[in-house]
């Protein structure tokens, strides 16, 4: 199997969700401690491990397989900020209409 390398944009757009991903999967397990939901813990100790395992493989490949491409990466970064942009763009338009239905809602009530 031929390894690919990552850019360092790539790189760190990559790592960027990655703070999150730990919060969330910290909350599962201590929540799962405080109310003994077992399903809870094991399915955040598990998400933690997939999230360390995924930091390390980029560390990894970037480290092994550097790769320097101006062009990738501006080809990478323009991706990135038109899928932000998507994104908002459609959490704009489901707020608006979550705004009007419970609107609507509150004024005919």
């Amino acid at each position: 199997m031929e390894q690919k390398g990552l850019t360092k944009k790539q790189f760190w757009i990559q790592l960027a969700p990655c703070p999150l991903y730990l919060l969330t999967g910290i909350w599962w397990v201590v929540s799962g401690i405080s109310k003994k939901d077992w399903l809870s813990l094991i399915l955040g100790a598990a998400f933690l491990v997939l999230v360390v395992a995924m930091v390390i493989y980029s560390v990894v490949q970037r480290k092994r397989y550097p790769l320097e491409d101006p062009d990738l990466d501006k080809q990478v970064t323009h991706n990135f900020k038109e899928g932000i942009k998507g994104g908002g763009i459609t959490f704009l338009i489901i707020g608006i209409g979550f705004l009007l239905a419970f609107g609507l809602a509150m004024l005919l009530t």
